[in-house]
Order: structure tokens, then C-alpha cells, then sequence
């Protein structure tokens, strides 16, 4: 039977259970305690959420239960009830309570408890409430204990959370020194591959350093071995020494005695040096201090080829030549009287065609010589076109016909390395010039200068030429140069007599400068040697050439007044009528020794030129000139 009673308006709302709480409490907790070391940034989800409502509304005339200190009252939501006299309410058939969760469970759970107490109708409110209120104790002892748990858990918690603060601030102090470490490590790998390439290149030295050091100990060996053999060598050569020692102080005792005698012989021998050049050039005194040699050349083959006829020509000495025409037409009447057919003349040295460059040369040596020795010397070759002058001054390129100028270049040379055992030391300086048309030119130098001819100092005993270009020569190689550039320099043209005949007076001028440093000393000698043009008299069908001519015959004139000059020993001698004289008044007068080189051509066609050139050469032969000194000065005046 139903009761009459109004059910309670209670709203069944879904419960929380709390061993869920407690179990997820319990598993954060865990967790919590799993994951100290991680830091955490946000809050768990129990913690957030507020406490769950009671699910049961009471009425006001209920006693409320009495809770703990420790645990907070849970509010709840009021409801109210509103009751209705049983008069008024009308009967209602309690419904289900289907929209209950826990329906299910509360019916099992009443079944049972209606099983062991006895079951309970539902019109039985009291024995309803007694039971509600059984089960809300039970509800509460178990909410005490989760509430202990869960300030338990709580206490737990709030631990966990400081010890996870300071597990932070360790994890970023670790994580500090983890970033550090990895650095240090990262360094230290780097440092560790070099070390192990330094460690293989260290392995690969030390094989070759025990390589080397195997070498080095055979080497070792071997040296020990040699050393054994050259100690016992040493003490050998020690005795020798010993010996040797005593035999360099009895040789030191004799290279002191030689040496006084070298000196005495280097005195001897400059004192006998001395008077060697003095009677050397006593010698030349006595032979003449101008003398002149005859020349006679051969017929060239074209003048065979042609059948030229010669002069009657005889060598009567080597001093005295004998000329006439084959036919006798030189017969010559004076006041009435006939001269013989033929004419002699004497010089100091005559020269058949057959004899040699090296023949002329042997004579004139001796001149070299006294140039060596520091007097002036001067060689002219005087004659007509085609006589033989620059043959015999220059000749050919070969040894054997090589002329007067490079033979004595060579013979210079050669005699510098003697005079160089007596302490002389040589200089040689060489120029080549030409007197064309009364004009001086330098054959060395093509661009063209004014040349005049002055005198070196105020006393006068020397000249030079201004403007003059002069190569210092060092071997005879360095002459022959200079002497082909002349050559072909030096004015030439084609004559009646010769195809290509000397238009110029051509000199070659070399100055030999000794020095010897132990007697303080310095000897300059100048050697002119010179190729004369041609000497003959102007025709009328080489008028082209009458200028050339006019200044060669006025030059080669003043020549032979100077000699003349010299001859009467006349107080003015015309040395500056002509540059020729002017140029070689060193040569001709004073300090001077001259040879003249007279050079004739064996033609009946020449007879008259010939002829003309022997008086002049006998003229000149006649000439004696003074007394000639040596040129000489101290080391120590820088003039020279």
C-alpha cells in the first residue's frame, strides 16, 4: 500500500565519487613524485576545480552533523520544500528515478541491506530516512577520511612543489652546465682531433727519426771506425809535424835570409835597369836621334803582268843605295860638267824587295823599346803614291804581313809582363786621327767636332788634340779594331799612280803610362806613328785632285824646312806652318827620337819621284838633334 504522503522535490544530480578523487590524487601524486626533476607550469585539474555540491537537499527542521576542525563545511544549495496540508495534496504514485547514475547502484545497495534488515516499503518514510541517514554517516566518516587524505595529499603536494622548485633551479643550473660541458666537450673533441693528427704526424716523424737514427748509428759505426784509423793517422802526422815545424823554422830562418837578398837583388836590378835604358838610349844617340831607313818594295803581279821596266837599282851595303836609269838618260850637266849615270845615297838602314814586315820591324824595336822606357818616339812613312807607306805602316790582316802599327802594339804587350818582374805597371791609350786638307779628323769618331792642337802646359814640351776620342787598349785584339775603324774612315781616292792612294796624313798616336809603385815612380812615353799621303807632284789631268794635292805638297814642304830648320840648328823653327809639323814638333825636335821610313817604288816610270824622295830623305838623315831626355816624374803628382 502507497503512501499518502507528497515525495520530496529532490534533484539527483550526478555524484563525484570520491575514490575516483582519491585515486586520481593518488596517481598525480606519483606522477608528481616520477616527474620531480621536470618543471611544471600549469596547476592539475582537481586543485582548479571548486569542492562538488551536495547532492541531497534537506529540509530546515533537519538537524545538521557536527564535522571536524580540520575540515571545512561544504556549502550547499538550499531547496526548498513546500509542503501541502494532506487535505489539499492529492494522491501521486511516486515515479522512478530514472534520471539517477547511481540508481542502479543505490537499488543493489538497498537490496542488500534489505536482505540482512529487512526490506523496507516505500511508503515507510522513517525507515527510509533512518536508512538515508545511516548511509549519510558512513558518507561522512568516508568524506573525513578523503578530506585527511587529501590534506595528506595536499601536504604532499605543496612538498613535491617545493622540491620541484629546487629541482628547476638545479635543472637550469644543470642545464647551465650541460650547455657548458657541451661546449668544453665540442673544444675538447677539436683540441682531441688535432692532437691525434699532431699524434700522427709525431708517429710518422718518429719513424723516420728511428729511420734516421739507424742511419745515424751505422754512420756512427763507421765514423768510430774512421775515427780509430785517423787517430792513429793523427799521432802519425803529429810526429810529422813535430818535425815539420822544426824544419819551418830553419826555413823561415832561410826565407829571411833570400828575402834580404831579393830586396838587394830588386835594388841591384833597378840600378842595373837603369843603366840599361842609359846605355840603351846612349846607343840610339850614336845611331841618331833622327835616322831614316830605305825601303825598296817588289813589283806587284799586275805590274809584272804589264812588263813595267825598273830603275837600275844596286845595294851596295845595308846602308847605301845605288840608282840610275837603265838607259843612261839621266846623265845631268853642271857648269859644263857630266854627273856619273847613277847616284848614291847612304841612309842608316837599307831594305832590298825582298825583305820581310818582320825584318823592318827588328829595327824599329829598338824605338819601341825607348818608348817603354818613357822618351818620345815618332815613325813616319814618307814617299810617293803607291811606294808601300801604308802597307808598311798598317799591312794585311795576316801574322806574317802584319804592318809596323799592330807589330808594335804586340810588341808592347809582350814586353809589359817583363817589365813587370822589375815593378812596372802599364797604361796603354791610343787615338787615330788624319790631317785632311789642312783639317784635323778623328777616324775613331764619326760625328764631326773641331779639333785644334794645344799644348799641355806652359813649358811646352807636350800636345794634345782637343776633342779627341781616346780608347785605353788592353790587348792587341782591341787595336786592330780600333785600326780597321780608321781605315775605313780615312779619306782615299783613286789616282794615276795608285787605285786607291792615301788623301791624308793618317797618325796613330799611342801613349804608354808606367808606373812603379815600390820606387815611387811614373814614365810617360808617346809613340806617333805615322802614314804620310802620298808625295808627287801635280799633273795636269788630275786637276780634280788639286786641292788635296796643294795641301799635301805644303805640308810635306813644311816638313823638310823644319828638317832643314833643325839641320842649320836655327833659332825659330816654322813648326805652325802646317798642322803635320805642328802636330809632330814634339817628335821632330828636342825630347824626341824619329825614324823616317822612306818607302820608293823600283818603276823607271817613278825615277823622278824616287829620286826626289831619296834627296829628301838624305836631308834629312843629316839632321842631328840635341841631347833627348827621358820623361819622368813621381808617383805622387796627379797630372798625369
Amino acid at each position: 500500500m502507497e503512501s499518502r504522503l507528497p515525495k520530496p522535490k529532490i534533484i539527483v544530480k550526478k555524484t563525484i565519487n570520491t575514490m575516483d578523487i582519491n585515486t586520481n590524487n593518488k596517481q598525480q601524486a606519483v606522477k608528481s613524485g616520477e616527474n620531480a626533476v621536470k618543471p611544471t607550469s600549469t596547476k592539475t585539474t582537481n586543485e582548479t576545480k571548486p569542492l562538488p555540491k551536495p547532492l541531497l537537499v534537506r529540509s530546515k527542521t533537519l538537524t545538521t552533523f557536527t564535522r571536524t576542525n580540520n575540515i571545512k563545511p561544504i556549502k550547499r544549495t538550499a531547496t526548498t520544500v513546500t509542503t501541502v496540508s494532506e487535505a489539499k495534496r492529492p494522491f501521486v504514485k511516486p515515479k522512478a528515478l530514472v534520471n539517477r547514475p547511481n540508481a542502479v547502484n543505490n537499488n543493489a545497495t538497498n537490496k542488500g541491506n534489505q536482505n540482512d534488515a529487512g526490506k523496507i516499503q516505500k511508503w515507510d518514510l522513517r525507515g527510509r530516512l533512518a536508512q538515508a541517514s545511516d548511509k549519510l554517516s558512513l558518507a561522512q566518516q568516508k568524506n573525513k577520511d578523503i578530506e585527511t587524505k587529501y590534506n595528506e595529499l595536499k601536504e604532499l603536494t605543496d612538498t613535491l612543489k617545493a622540491s620541484e622548485a629546487v629541482c628547476r633551479a638545479k635543472a637550469e643550473q644543470l642545464e647551465i652546465s650541460n650547455n657548458t660541458l657541451s661546449n668544453e666537450l665540442e673544444t675538447l673533441m677539436a683540441e682531441m682531433s688535432v692532437m691525434r693528427q699532431q699524434q700522427a704526424d709525431l708517429t710518422k716523424r718518429l719513424k723516420e727519426s728511428e729511420e734516421s737514427c739507424t742511419n745515424v748509428s751505422h754512420m756512427l759505426k763507421e765514423l768510430q771506425e774512421r775515427h780509430g784509423e785517423q787517430k792513429i793517422l793523427l799521432s802519425e802526422q803529429n810526429g810529422q809535424l813535430t818535425t815539420l815545424r822544426t824544419d819551418l823554422e830553419l826555413q823561415k830562418k832561410v826565407n829571411e835570409d833570400l828575402n834580404t837578398v831579393r830586396d838587394e837583388l830588386q835594388t841591384l836590378t833597378h840600378k842595373m835597369d837603369k843603366e840599361r835604358r842609359l846605355l840603351h838610349n846612349t846607343i840610339q844617340e850614336l845611331k841618331g836621334n833622327i835616322r831614316v831607313f830605305c825601303r825598296v818594295r817588289p813589283r806587284t803581279p799586275k805590274e809584272m803582268e804589264l812588263m813595267k821596266i825598273t830603275c837600275s837599282i844596286n845595294f851596295l851595303d845595308d846602308c847605301t843605295i845605288e840608282i840610275g836609269k837603265l838607259d843612261g838618260s839621266d846623265v845631268i850637266t853642271y857648269n859644263g860638267k857630266q854627273r856619273g849615270m847613277k847616284q848614291e845615297f847612304s841612309f842608316d838602314k837599307v831594305f832590298a824587295p825582298n825583305a820581310s814586315q818582320e825584318d823592318i820591324f827588328e829595327e824599329l824595336s829598338l824605338l819601341v823599346q825607348s818608348a817603354l822606357e818613357g822618351y818620345n818616339v815618332c815613325v813616319f812613312a814618307y814617299g810617293q803614291t803607291g811606294s808601300g807607306k801604308t802597307y808598311t805602316m798598317e799591312g794585311e790582316y795576316t801574322l806574317e804581313t802584319e804592318g809596323m802599327i799592330p807589330r808594335t802594339v804586340r810588341h808592347i804587350f809582350k814586353e809589359m809582363k817583363q817589365f813587370e818582374l822589375l815593378g812596372w805597371h802599364y797604361r796603354i791609350e791610343a787615338s787615330f786621327l788624319e790631317i785632311y786638307n789642312e783639317h784635323i779628323v778623328d777616324l775613331l769618331d764619326s760625328q764631326p767636332k773641331t779639333h785644334e792642337i794645344r799644348m799641355v802646359d806652359s813649358k811646352g814640351q807636350d800636345l794634345y788634340v782637343s776633342n779627341l776620342r781616346v780608347e785605353e787598349i788592353h790587348s792587341p785584339d782591341e787595336l786592330h779594331k780600333c785600326l780597321r775603324t780608321a781605315q775605313c774612315n780615312r779619306a782615299v781616292a783613286a789616282t794615276q799612280s795608285n787605285e786607291r792612294s792615301s788623301r791624308s796624313h793618317s797618325v796613330a798616336r799611342i801613349r804608354l803610362i808606367g808606373t812603379h809603385v815600390t820606387k815611387q815612380e811614373v814614365s810617360v812615353g808617346n809613340l806617333n806613328l805615322v802614314d804620310l799621303a802620298g808625295s808627287e807632284r801635280l799633273k795636269s789631268d788630275e786637276a780634280a785632285r788639286t786641292t788635296e794635292t796643294k795641301n799635301i805638297n805644303k805640308s810635306l814642304a813644311n816638313l823638310g824646312n823644319v828638317i832643314l830648320a833643325l839641320l842649320k840648328k836655327q833659332e825659330h823653327i816654322p813648326y805652325r806652318n802646317s798642322k803635320l809639323t805642328h802636330l809632330l814638333m814634339p817628335s821632330l825636335g828636342g825630347n824626341s827620337k824619329t825614324l823616317m821610313l822612306l818607302n820608293i817604288s823600283p818603276l823607271d816610270e817613278c825615277y823622278n819621284e824616287t829620286l826626289n824622295s831619296l834627296r829628301f830623305a838624305s836631308s834629312v838623315n843629316n839632321c842631328k838633334t840635341g841631347n833627348i831626355k827621358r820623361s819622368r816624374m813621381l808617383l805622387t803628382n796627379n797630372s798625369i
